[in-house]
């Protein structure tokens, strides 16, 4: 069974535990530190006899409305109205622009509360509407501040270009990337700009100033035979190519660069051996910065337990210890071989961390190194969820009064199919669905967010805002469920369904089962199982497009076949849960592929064969 009819069994089979938001693709700059702030305490010693932390004050968030009520109509209401007439003119890609109007979907009666008086002539403006509705500003959701690594992507400069800190010709360079130079693509915006990395370097580059895709390919190629022959003639391991292709040249620093924290991914290694350390003193100060004389972020009391991270063989070495990142004074915590025995007969509950000063946010220390002792949360928040549920229906049929994802759905029927499936039991119709949720203005949707269409004071569309103006939406019959163009001129307001918190990822090894069988469902049957990592030889660009979004990240996503395990999907593989994605790997038939981040893991693990299974 493939193709449409296993669609429409995952559509109705699959549960997706789903308890966030997404995470806006906006750069957050609340989360880049101003560099050289220094505070009041500056300047003490590092051993100190007390604490003055203050508590930090807990913000309460909107609490979002619970599905149901009186006035909700059932699904498959008849609503007794007439089918729309639909959108004539069509653009070169086959879909309306954005200044044309969608087609319109079922109106139903509004909520008493909400109903608008119409002026003499009987209707109303969109602006009157709207001024009738209680639309709240959502407070911003922070990230983990935890990198990830994920697969390599690689890009070349066609010509000497610069790295640029936003998506405009004219914004601040902050980085130069010579002709042929290497940069790793860690998100396309599907606008004609690329979000990159090199070296330490990371920004935006127009499309069209790289080579990728094959012209790559052909270029990694001839850096792959140089490295090896290298490799030979020094009798060494194969190192990659970074030692032969030229890397950015950084012209601003990353604690200077809006642009560094855009996405919390990286091909650079994120996660570090533990290599722990105790405090010496009985109370220690961890720095902003290497000196007795920068900002105290956070405080360690005796025999706390700190991880090291980097500059091990300094006076001031960088330490991670619950949530504070910072420099303390290596005289004052030991670490060796005695302190990791003792770590690990204890156990490392066992022993106190950092009490926090200054948030991670606001601290310029945090980003000193991207590695960590263990992996961040993946951005794949709910929105990101319902995005890679969703988009695997483009191309099914638009049905007035239908809500079938694959037979054919209209706009309200789509829309109440795909957050059916995330546990969310919707209105039938357009009007009743703007009433859902906390409505939002239109500028702060994201991703996965619902958007409105109005009409002389009537709401008759709904969108699934993909973000960077994109949609996903059943937009008439003429189109069926298709990309389409946020419209700004009809959209009235948004609302926000999914919640803000996050969602809770186990992390473990790879190979350590985090399912158990109470959770295993339909066996989709015997499956070759690949694995590969970053390193430039387990990479091949005929399977990292790099007009995909979702990057590869060890223990959650895996690449399938959409036409046997459409993406959005919850498998289990030998005792593991993973989520199948659209990463830009192609992989055929009966195939997963996972990926790692250590090329080590690769070639023990190497390919097998494995039975697939839903999750419950």
């Amino acid at each position: 069974m493939k193709g449409k009819e296993l669609k429409k069994l995952l559509a109705t089979a699959l549960t997706i535990t789903v308890v966030t938001s997404a995470v806006s693709p906006s750069i957050a700059s609340a989360n880049v530190p101003e560099p050289g702030i220094t505070n009041e305490r500056a300047g003490e010693s590092e051993v100190v006899d007390h604490d003055e932390t203050e508590e930090t004050p807990v913000t309460e968030e909107p609490v979002v409305p619970e599905a149901g009520s009186e006035n909700t109509p059932e699904i498959g209401a008849d609503n007794q109205q007439k089918n729309p007439e639909e959108t004539e003119h069509i653009q070169a890609e086959s879909y309306p622009t954005a200044e044309e109007t969608q087609e319109t979907d079922e109106i139903a009666t509004a909520p008493e509360e909400e109903i608008v008086q119409a002026d003499e002539t009987g209707t109303i403006t969109n602006e009157e509407l709207i001024k009738s509705q209680q639309i709240i500003h959502m407070p911003e959701i922070e990230q983990d501040f935890r990198f990830r690594t994920v697969a390599k992507i690689y890009g070349f400069a066609t010509t000497d270009t610069f790295i640029l800190e936003e998506m405009t010709e004219d914004s601040r360079e902050i980085g130069a990337l010579q002709s042929g130079g290497l940069c790793y693509i860690l998100q396309n915006q599907n606008n004609g700009w690329l979000y990159v990395e090199s070296g330490s370097v990371r920004g935006f580059i127009k499309t069209e100033m790289l080579e990728t895709g094959e012209e790559a390919q052909h270029l990694l190629s001839e850096y792959q035979a140089q490295a090896k022959e290298k490799a030979l003639e020094e009798n060494s391991d194969y190192a990659g190519i970074e030692d032969l292709a030229t890397l950015a040249e950084e012209l601003v620093s990353r604690e200077e660069n809006q642009a560094f924290l855009y996405t919390h991914t990286t091909v650079y290694r994120t996660v570090v051996d533990k290599e722990y350390g105790l405090t010496n003193a009985d109370t220690l100060n961890i720095r902003e910065g290497k000196g007795a004389n920068t900002r105290i972020v956070g405080t360690l009391t005796r025999q706390s337990l700190s991880y090291i991270l980097d500059d091990q063989d300094q006076e001031w070495i960088f330490i991670e210890s619950g949530d504070v990142r910072g420099f303390v004074n290596r005289a004052y915590i030991d670490f060796d071989e005695d302190v990791t025995k003792e770590v690990i007969n204890k156990g490392e509950d066992s022993f106190e961390v950092a009490k926090t000063i200054i948030e991670l946010k606001d601290n310029s220390a945090c980003y000193y190194t991207l590695t960590s002792i263990k992996d961040g949360v993946p951005e794949g928040k709910a929105g990101k969820a319902v995005l890679d549920f969703a988009s695997q229906f483009i191309g099914n049929p638009y049905v007035w009064g239908g809500v079938s994802l694959t037979e054919g759905a209209d706009c309200s029927g789509f829309v109440l199919s795909i957050y059916k499936e995330f546990g969310y039991n919707l209105p039938r119709v357009a009007e009743a669905q703007a009433q859902y949720g906390t409505k939002i203005p239109v500028e702060d949707a994201q991703p996965g967010d619902l958007v409105f269409y109005a009409k002389n004071g009537y709401i008759d569309h709904v969108i699934i805002y993909a973000g960077n103006g994109k949609t996903i939406e059943a937009m008439g019959s003429k189109y069926g469920i298709v990309q389409g163009d946020l419209n700004t001129t009809r959209a009235v307001w948004a609302t926000r369904i999914l919640t803000d918190t996050d969602i809770q990822y186990e992390s473990s090894d790879i190979n350590e089962e985090n399912g158990t069988d109470h959770i295993k469902g339909e066996n989709l049957g015997n499956f070759k199982v690949s694995y590969f990592c970053s390193s430039d030889l387990c990479s091949d660009l005929a399977n990292a497009n790099a007009s995909e979004e979702t990057p590869m990240v060890e223990e959650y996503t895996i690449a399938t076949d959409p036409e046997v395990i459409p993406y959005g999907t919850k498998i289990m593989v030998n005792g593991h849960i993973y989520t199948a994605a659209d990463t830009g790997r192609i992989v055929k038939g009966k195939e997963v592929a996972i990926y790692l981040n250590d090329h080590t893991k690769e070639k023990i693990i190497g390919e097998n064969q494995v039975d697939v299974y839903l999750t419950k």
